[in-house]
């Protein structure tokens, strides 16, 4: 049987017979998520850096490496989506089992199906905007080991920190600010690590389409270890930078907050108490509590103090690109609390 082709300016048309062959193909498809034990509902973001998303039926599998051709760890996935034009790019993030992951890969350009590879992202990024001064927070995925660790020790025994790793974020409004020599704090209260993005080491300028500079949509940044500067980082939130751009803002590492986990499921509220300790004992002192330099929208909370050393917050609508900020402003020294508005599990 011979097969005509068509061409409408350079594009070469495909047949009735084709058009057949891929609406057999997609009933295959269908076929295969029906009888599949890999399939879920997870979460795609609706717009690009919107922070709002939707529910979407997918396969996830595990992900090979291009070059090796081995399997990946648990930190990389693919996903199939039973749509074959479902729309997905590079950028783009999703969220399942409590972490958001980040489209560092996609297959659907001239593809018959539409695949992702995503990075988990296993950190945040946590910076201080030199305009405004406010906090700027994105998922970021790390990668799990440094290359070339090592040392630089002088006659004196001063050790100087030698390490690189390489960090995938969404590029978007917020990243874009990012700059060479940007740094960032990893790790827990009473344990950071620095990182320092190199000279030349932020790609922002993997472009989707050829001429558009804007276009770019996955952040990628080579990093080094460095140092902590207890002058101007906030050592108990693990913010780089903070008093250099927020002279007034101060935190004291005997100001708690009881829950410590600032996670609120969607829909429920979450009461906090805020006390000063000495050593294991509570002292008096009272607080002023608000929400500042937040970048998640008034209308997924709703923020109330109840007294001078209790506040409450109710998730409205989940928001998982950002936390909100609650400033504990008090008679004795003060601090910040982060809270994360998640989904309904």
């Amino acid at each position: 049987m011979a097969y005509k082709y068509y061409t409408c300016a350079s594009a070469v048309v495909p047949t009735s017979a084709s058009m057949a062959w891929i609406n057999d193909f997609q009933e295959n498809l269908n076929y295969q998520f029906d009888n599949a034990t890999d399939v879920f509902d997870i979460l795609e973001e609706a717009v690009f850096a919107s922070g709002s998303y939707t529910s979407v039926n997918v396969r996830i599998t595990g992900a090979i490496d291009p070059i090796t051709q081995l399997k990946l760890s648990d930190d990389w996935k693919r996903i199939l989506f039973k749509d074959i034009n479902h729309p997905i790019s590079v950028g783009k993030k999703f969220y399942f089992n409590d972490n958001t992951w980040i489209v560092t890969n996609c297959e659907n350009i001239k593809s018959l199906t539409a695949s992702a590879t995503v990075r988990r992202c296993n950190n945040v990024l946590r910076w201080m905007d030199s305009t405004t001064g406010s906090l700027m927070e994105e998922p970021c995925g790390i990668d799990g080991e440094y290359k070339n660790p090592k040392d630089s020790t002088a006659t004196n025994a001063f050790i100087t920190p030698g390490a690189y790793l390489r960090i995938y974020s969404q590029l978007n409004s917020k990243t874009r600010t990012i700059q060479d020599n940007s740094r960032f704090l990893f790790g827990n209260t009473g344990n950071w690590t620095c990182l320092r993005v190199f000279g030349g080491g932020t790609l922002n300028f993997q472009n989707l389409k050829t001429t558009d500079n804007n276009s770019a949509q996955l952040l990628t940044l080579e990093v080094g270890s460095s140092f902590i500067n207890e002058s101007t980082d906030d050592i108990i939130n693990g913010i780089a930078d903070r008093y250099h751009y927020s002279t007034s803002a101060s935190s004291v590492a005997n100001i708690v907050v009881s829950p410590n986990d600032g996670k609120i499921l969607e829909l429920a509220s979450q009461t906090f108490d805020v006390r000063y300790y000495s050593g294991s004992v509570v002292t008096t002192g009272s607080f002023i509590f608000s929400i500042s330099g937040s970048n998640v929208p008034v209308a997924n909370y709703t923020f109330s103090t109840l007294t001078d050393n209790t506040f409450s917050v109710t998730n409205n609508e989940k928001y998982l690109d950002s936390s909100l900020v609650v400033n504990c402003i008090g008679t004795s020294g003060s601090r910040t609390f982060d809270v994360s508005l998640a989904g309904s599990w």
